[in-house]
C-alpha cells in the first residue's frame, strides 16, 4: 500500500508540474502576442488616422476646425491624445463641447455642440452672445436672428472670441435667463435689455412698460413681476415704467 500511494503522489506531482509549466508558457505566450500586436497596432500604416469627420455643425464651417486638427491626420489611431484634441478644439468661440471617437481602421469622428447665442450685443455693431457669455463675432446669419439686444455695453466689454468679464453683461444674461425660465411667454418678447445708471432694465416688443430690474436680486424681483402682471394691467395699464427695485413696492410710472 506504500509503494502505491507514493507512485499516486508522483504522478500527481508530475501533474502538478506539467500544468505549471503549460500555464508558464501560456503566460509567455500572451506577453510575447500581446508584445506583437501591441507593436503592429502601434506602428502599422494601415492604423494611420487618414480623415476626420464631422457632425453636429451647423454655423462652424469644416475649414476651421480642420486646420485645428491637422496634424491629427497620420497619426496613429491609438496612440492620438483624443482629449488634448478636444481641447484645442473646444477654444474655437462657437465650439461648446466636442467629443472625439477612434473609428476603426483609420478613422476619428467628431461630434461637436454648438453654442446657441442667446441674445445680440450692440456696441459698434451686432455680436451674438452665449449664456456662459462667449462672444462670438457676427457673420452672415447673424442679421436672420431673432434674439433680444443687449445695450449700453461699451466696446470692451464684448470682445469677439472672449469669455466676457463684464459684470454689467453678466447681470443682463442672468435677468434674461431667469425671464426664460419664469416668464413663459414674456421671454419671447423681449426686444432690448439695456444696461445703464438704472442697471438693468427691459424692454418688450409689444412696446409694454419697461421694467426696471436695477443690480441684482432678479429672481424675487422677476416673480414678483409675473405675479402681479395681469393685476397691474388692470389697473393702471397706461404704466410705461415699472420699478421693481424696491423691497416692498412696485413702483408704477406715467408715459414719459
Amino acid at each position: 500500500m506504500g509503494i502505491g500511494k507514493t507512485k499516486r503522489e508522483r504522478r500527481r506531482e508530475l501533474k502538478a508540474a506539467v500544468r505549471r509549466i503549460t500555464a508558464v508558457l501560456i503566460v509567455g505566450a500572451v506577453i510575447v502576442g500581446a508584445m506583437y500586436g501591441y507593436n503592429y497596432l502601434t506602428t502599422s500604416a494601415r492604423f494611420a488616422v487618414s480623415s476626420v469627420e464631422f457632425a453636429g455643425l451647423s454655423r462652424v464651417q469644416d475649414e476651421s476646425l480642420e486646420r485645428s486638427l491637422s496634424d491629427l491626420v497620420g497619426h496613429n489611431l491609438f496612440l492620438a491624445p483624443l482629449e488634448s484634441y478636444e481641447a484645442r478644439l473646444e477654444m474655437h468661440p462657437r465650439v461648446a463641447a466636442v467629443r472625439l471617437r477612434r473609428v476603426l481602421p483609420n478613422r476619428v469622428v467628431c461630434a461637436v455642440d454648438e453654442r446657441e447665442p442667446v441674445a445680440l450685443v450692440f456696441t459698434d455693431r451686432y455680436l451674438e452672445v452665449a449664456q456662459d457669455g462667449m462672444v462670438m463675432a457676427d457673420d452672415d446669419f447673424t442679421a436672420l436672428l431673432d434674439l433680444p439686444v443687449i445695450t449700453g455695453l461699451s466696446r470692451g466689454e464684448a470682445i469677439p472670441g472672449e469669455i466676457s468679464d463684464s459684470p454689467r453683461l453678466r447681470r443682463a444674461l442672468v435677468a434674461l435667463r431667469l425671464c426664460r425660465e419664469h416668464g413663459g411667454s414674456f421671454a419671447a418678447s423681449i426686444s432690448e435689455v439695456r444696461v445703464g445708471i438704472e442697471g438693468v432694465s427691459i424692454r418688450s416688443l409689444d412696446q409694454g412698460p419697461v421694467l426696471v430690474l436695477g443690480e441684482g436680486d432678479y429672481e424675487r424681483r422677476l416673480r414678483k413681476y409675473f405675479m402681479l402682471k395681469d393685476t397691474i394691467g388692470e389697473r393702471d395699464g397706461d404704466a410705461r415704467r415699472i420699478d421693481l427695485r424696491f423691497e416692498d413696492q412696485v413702483v408704477l410710472r406715467g408715459r414719459i
